[in-house]
Parts: C-alpha cells; structure tokens; sequence
C-alpha cells in the first residue's frame, strides 16, 4: 500500500525523516519495502499560466506561448502540445531545470525561435498518465487554475514528500487505509491522534427512503444519505494530489470524495445518481442465475445466484463490494447523489470478485473484512467533505439498516502468562499503557486480563494476539535473547495407550490381523449401514463428497475392507480396527472425541462362534472378566436373532452378531460376515488389574454331568446362571460341552449337556454331599425353566 508521509503528518505531528518514519513502523510490525521522493529530482520548475498562444512562422507542428510564472514575469516557450489553450495552469521547467532520470532542459532555439524553458506532461514529472484527467493524456498536465503562480511545482503538487510503500499481511485490513497507518503511527512514535472532521454543520430536508437487506450475513448493515443542489466540478489540488499520489485517478469532485474517504478511512463508499433511483428504495439481494448486468468499466457481465447485488427492487445498480453499474453512475448533469457506505460479508466478496476476475479498491478491502462501524465513519466523512468543498446540501437524516451496534470482542488470558512467554519481567502498568497506545481497553482481576479489543481489530481473537500486540510495540529487538533451557524426561505412555497396545497384541494373538483406514468418511458410506445422519462432524474443506464428514462409527471402513478381500476372492478375513470417532454437539461445542474396537470374519463356516472365540481369548487376555453375553434384537446393523449384547459385570461394552443381509446387499457380499463393535473405552474402564491368587486344593475333586431337555429359546446362560444360584461353594466349575436336537429329541426343545465340577479346599468330599447339591439344581432347573434329565 502506497502512503504519502505528509498524509500521515495530517493526524499524528512527528517530526522525523521519510526514511525515519519507514523504519520506526517496520519496527513495530507494520513491515515497509521502499520509500520514494517523487520530487528528489526536481528542480526549477514552477507553475506558469498560459496568456497567449501564436503560431510558430517556420513549423506547421509547433506553437509559441506566453507564460506567465509569477511576479510579473513572462517566458516565452514553443511546444508541440495540442491540448494546450490559453488560461491554462501548466508545470513549466525553466532554464537550467532537472527532470526525473536525469534529464536537463536549458533555453534554446526551436526552428529559429527562442524557447525559455518547456511545459511538461505528468510522465516527465515521474506521475503515470493513467492517474491524470483524459484531457492531460498525451499532453501537457493541465493543473488546477487556483494553484499560485511560480510555486515550487513540488509544493505545489506535493512532490516534496515521501511514498512509503508498506508490505500489509491479510489480518490487518484496518491498516488498509491512511487512518489505519496514522494509528500505528502515533503508537509507534508515542504521539497522539487528529481524527479528521466528520461533523456537518447545516443540513438541508429530510432523506424519505427505504434500504432492506435479504441476507443479513452477508450484508449485516447499509447505509445511505442524501447530497441535494450538487455541483459536479473538478476537485480542490489537495484531493487531486492526494489521490494521484495513490494510484488514483481524479474524475470530479463527488466520485473523488468517494475514493478520498475509502482511501482514508479504509470504507468503500459508492455515489448514485439519485434520480436514476426511481423506486424509492434499495434491496440488497442475491443476484439471479444468468443475470447480466454492465458495470462502470461499460463491460457486461454474466452473474449467479452466489453474487450479492444491489438493487432499487426492480433492477440491479451495482455489484456489491466490487463496483457500481453503468445505470446510476454520476455524470456531469448530476444534481442529487446518494451516498452508500456498507458492510459486507468477506468471502462473499472475495468469491465473487474472482468468478468475476474484477478486482477493484473496494473489493480488496471488502474480501479482507471490514467492521462494522467503519460504515458510519465513512458516510459521515463524505458528507464532510461536501460540506468543506461547498458542493451540495447534506439531508438531516440517513438511512440504516443495522438494528443493534455489537458489543466490542473481550479476550481473557493470564497476566503471568503472557509476561512468561514474552520472556522480559513487564509489569502491569507497563502492558497496560503498550496496549492502550493501539486503543485496547485493559481491566486487572487479579492475575486475568480483561481486553476489549476496539472494533477496527478483527484480527484480534485470542490470547496470542495480545502477547504479539505486546512484544512488538515494546520492540522485538528489546526481548533479551536467552538459551533454551529444557529438562529431558523419560517419555512414557499413558494407561489407556499401553491398554491400546496390549489390546492390539491379544487380539493379533488370537488370530485377527489389525487394519487401518481413514478417519473420514462420506454420508453415502452412513447410508449403506443405515447408520443415522445425526451429529455429524462436517470437514470445511474436503477432498470430495466421499470425504466430507469425520466417521461417527469405524463399521463403514470396515465393511469396505471386507468387500475388498471378497471381490479378490479371498477365502478368509479376520481382521480389527482401533481408532478414533467424531461426534459433534453443535458448532459452539467441541466436539466428542473417543475410540472404537471393531472387528469383522468370514470363512468357510458360519463364523459367529468363531469370531466370539478370537474376542473371548483376547478378554482374557486384557483382564475383562465376568462377561456375559445377551440376546439383542433391535440393532440395525446385524440380523434378528443373531446379535447378542456384551456385558462386562453390568456395564454394556458392545455387540456381536452376524451383519444384516440388506447390508451384506449394499456391498454386494454375498458370503456370511459376522462383525463386533465395542467403545474401547468403556472396555478400558472395565479391566481388572488386580490380580488375585489362591492356592490349589490338595483334595480330588468330583466331576458330574447333567443333560437336560429344555424349550430351544431358552438361552443357555439362563441356564448357567440357575445352576450357579442354586448350587454350593463346593461347584467350582460348570462347562457346556453338547448341544443336541434330533432324534430321541422332541420338536421345539434342545438338549444341552454340563460337567461340573466339585471340590472342598480343606477335604475330600463325599457323594451324598454331591448328590444333595446335583440334586437341588436339578430342581431349580425344572422349578425356572420346565426342564428335564434327559433319559
């Protein structure tokens, strides 16, 4: 960004070199790149006036003109320009003048006539040409008829002065603009600030007009008032100069307002045509697909309904953040104007300034962020201006369509903090007038800082910020270099990683190979398992659909690698996962973070028992013990009647069972595939460390087996939990060994055979005391679950 120092000078008084002031602001983070004298060069060259023009006796191409250059001095100086007219005010470089580059003008003969000096164009004063009017393109520069004759042309035109050119990073739009700058001047050279005027002093009738906004995101506030009894004419040298010097070229005085403002306060601003508005409103709305619409710069382009418009309700006036239409821009004929100062929403511009490969001054600020209070500042220092320039009368009232100013962002962070990563011992009082020289408010509780961030700074979001707010207004050269001092400590891994790592190794013991895929997912893979749409984690930027939501379940990737293994014909699969799952709770809440086990086979055999004997040996192995296992028949994911719950004492850690065949159907697998699902972290919770030992009794035990004949729905847990209640210390053990239905069996019932095993720790048992504990769980058996011995 190009900022002229004598700008600056106008709202903080220092007094210190173009190259002083350059390196004083890179110091403390506003990072400059060069500083260039527009007049270093220029020497000898005064403002002239034209009062008379004769043609030249030998050349058909050349003219003599009188010059008057002040004090009742007149030059004679024979030109080739054609846009030269008598009374014009011209640049006049006189005898023994320089000019940029080196080049020297002396007085001579031109064909026979003598020429006292020459009259220049703004490219022999170093100006480009795309910044001056149409009429000084190709020509002499024609300067502004107030200006006093024989003036220094670098006071005049204010090339006695320094461009800085500064290297602005993208989180601070608010130094995008003089104001921005003359802020971090006067924090950086401890000096004050001269806001400029925004008062009006007369107004002149009432403003009756209506402004709406369809989406307040992208369009939270938008302004307008009304300039009546205007006068388009050129504007004063002060704005033509400050204008040019910034890349800018004049057009008249109220579009020159315009661009004054948006480069001082950093606001975009935009004039209508008031009488082009014929409904007696503004809409701002989104545009329609394949709407054309023609901007200032006369070309026509094509729009979609992602790009915000501004419209009169009926059609569309401008662009919004990016540039005006062709249909109320202002003319020479233009008596009323409308002036619009706006907040728009950041991305919507920057996205639409790109489709539309049109980037302007004011979409550049826009796509940056712009707050929300710099509106107001904008419109009132426009119509300032008018009030200053005697061009128009300014309305009483304006038009707003915010409905409530936001409150002021307040960041909390810890005083020690802060001074220990800066590394210097500041105190309170020390941080407390660093910060208040940038217009932070600060307020002390105790150890915690209060910081009301003003609304200028919307880069300002989190502790950090503060700490580089600190440490670069306190001067990053004054931050004593210390040596790093670390303590080196032997890592080592948390209980639930370790668990993780053993879990790993039973499992892979007890013959699963462990997988891993990615942790995210699609919403087709949800669908496939018939897996709820809830609480879904979005990636903001995802690689494609397929990838675009963190997994709330590892079920979906799994089941992908078992359709793998099936489409290349392999005839086994027994494979687990560990990994991470995302489940959010809204976007003001972090979200939940845990793990899952899942683990998935197929084979020649059924596969269900065989999968449950991979887990159980791994179980023991973990010390998850007291398991048991029940019959669960609403779960989407597995078949009716084949899926059971796991229970570790009476916390619930998972299922098991065979997959549902709509989804083995979904993946087109057409082979049985049985799979378990488990929150590794309850199952972690459920381990039992404590290990406890007991010696081996010395006495024989007894083995007994009991068959018996019951309902084929009757679980055998049922049945090992009847045996266990009604039985002594003395039953050491109870092992099923035969399910049977068939012959000899009647339909509807199963025969289910036990051994169990007897033993006393301090004698050798006897048969009757067998006999009485065999018989009262014969009885209970009959008693709860209409069993029989089978004969």
């Amino acid at each position: 960004m190009r900022v002229p120092y004598k700008w600056i000078k106008d709202y903080v008084d220092i007094d210190v070199t173009g190259q002083e002031f350059a390196d004083g602001m890179t110091m403390t983070g506003t990072k400059s790149e060069t500083v260039e004298y527009p007049g270093e060069e220029i020497n000898n060259v005064v403002v002239g006036k034209i009062v008379d023009i004769r043609p030249h006796e030998n050349a058909d191409k050349l003219v003599i003109t009188t010059i008057d250059v002040g004090k009742g001095e007149n030059l004679q100086i024979v030109t080739g320009a054609k846009n030269v007219s008598v009374g014009d005010v011209v640049p006049v470089a006189l005898d023994g003048s320089t000019l940029p580059k080196g080049v020297k003008i002396n007085k001579g003969e031109l064909r026979g006539v003598m020429s006292n000096g020459m009259l220049c164009s703004a490219k022999e004063l170093g100006i480009e040409e795309k910044c001056v009017d149409e009429k000084s393109k190709n020509g002499i520069w024609l300067l502004d008829g107030s200006l006093t004759l024989g003036q220094d042309i670098k006071e005049a035109l204010m090339l006695d002065d320094a461009i800085v050119e500064f290297e602005l990073t993208s989180n601070r739009p608010d130094c995008m603009s003089m104001l921005g700058i003359a802020k971090e001047t006067a924090a950086t050279f401890k000096k004050e600030i001269k806001m400029p005027d925004t008062s009006v002093n007369k107004t002149q009738g009432h403003f009756d007009f209506k402004a709406s906004s369809e989406d307040k995101k992208l369009c939270p506030r938008f302004m307008l008032r009304k300039i009546t009894n205007v006068k388009i004419e050129p504007s004063p040298a002060f704005i033509k100069n400050r204008l040019i010097h910034a890349g800018i070229r004049p057009i008249n005085n109220i579009v020159d307002i315009t661009n004054f403002v948006m480069l001082e306060t950093g606001q975009p601003m935009h004039a209508y045509d008031a009488k082009m508005l014929t409904t007696g409103q503004i809409v701002v709305k989104r545009a329609k697909a394949g709407e054309k619409f023609t901007t200032l710069d006369e070309v026509e382009r094509t729009l979609d309904e992602t790009m915000l418009m501004i419209t009169d309700g009926e059609k569309s006036l401008g662009i919004a953040g990016v540039m005006g239409g062709l249909n109320s821009e202002i003319t020479d004929n233009t008596t009323e104007v409308i002036f619009e100062a706006a907040s728009f929403d950041s991305e919507s511009i920057r996205l639409t300034s790109k489709k539309l490969g049109l980037r302007t001054d004011a979409s550049a600020r826009f796509e940056k962020g712009i707050d929300i209070n710099r509106a107001k500042l904008g419109l009132d220092r426009a119509c300032n201006l008018v009030e200053e320039l005697n061009c128009g009368a300014v309305s009483e009232n304006y038009v707003d369509t915010l409905d409530k100013i936001p409150p002021k962002n307040v960041v909390t962070l810890s005083f020690a903090r802060l001074v220990g990563k800066l590394g210097e011992n500041l105190t309170k009082e020390q941080v407390k007038e660093l910060l208040e020289r940038l217009y932070f408010e600060i307020e002390y509780q105790d150890d915690k800082m209060l910081v009301t961030v003003p609304y200028s700074r919307i880069d300002i979001t989190m502790s950090d910020d503060i700490l580089e707010e600190v440490s670069r207004l306190f001067g990053f050269d004054k931050i004593t270099s210390k040596n790093i001092v670390a303590e080196v400590a032997i890592g080592q891994k948390s209980p639930i990683h370790l668990f993780e790592d053993m879990s790993r190794s039973a499992l892979t013991a007890n013959g699963l190979t462990e997988i891993i895929t990615y942790s995210f997912i699609g919403g087709k893979d949800l669908d496939m398992i018939n897996f709820p749409k809830e609480n879904l984690l979005k990636i903001l930027n995802p690689l494609g659909e397929d990838t675009s939501i963190m997994r709330t379940t590892l079920v979906p990737s799994m089941m992908n690698v078992v359709k793998r293994n099936d489409a290349r014909k392999n005839p086994f699969f027994a494979g687990f996962e560990i990994g991470h799952i995302f489940i959010s709770q809204g976007s003001d809440v972090e979200p939940i973070q845990k793990k899952q086990l899942v683990g998935a086979f197929y084979g020649e055999n059924q596969g269900f028992f065989e999968l449950k004997s991979m887990l159980e040996g791994a179980f023991e192995q973990l010390a998850v013990f007291n398991r048991r296992y029940e019959v669960e028949n609403n779960m989407h994911l597995f078949h009716k009647n084949r899926c059971a719950k796991i229970f570790a004492g009476d916390t619930l850690i998972g299922y098991i069972g065979e997959v549902h065949p709509e989804i083995l159907e979904n993946y087109e697998i057409k082979k049985r595939v049985n799979l378990f699902v488990i929150d590794f972290d309850t199952l972690f919770k459920t381990r039992d460390l404590e290990k406890k030992a007991k010696p081996v009794s010395k006495y024989p035990s007894i083995k007994r087996d009991i068959a018996i004949v019951v309902g084929e729905r009757v679980l055998c847990s049922d049945i090992e939990k009847v045996i266990e209640n009604n039985s002594s210390h003395i039953l050491k053990d109870v092992e099923l060994f035969d399910i049977y239905q068939g012959t000899n069996i009647e339909k509807g019932k199963k025969s289910v055979a036990y051994s169990l095993t007897f033993t006393a720790d301090d004698r050798t048992l006897k048969d009757d005391e067998v006999n009485e504990v065999h018989a009262n769980i014969v009885s209970a058996l009959e008693k709860e679950l209409d069993a029989h011995l089978r004969s």
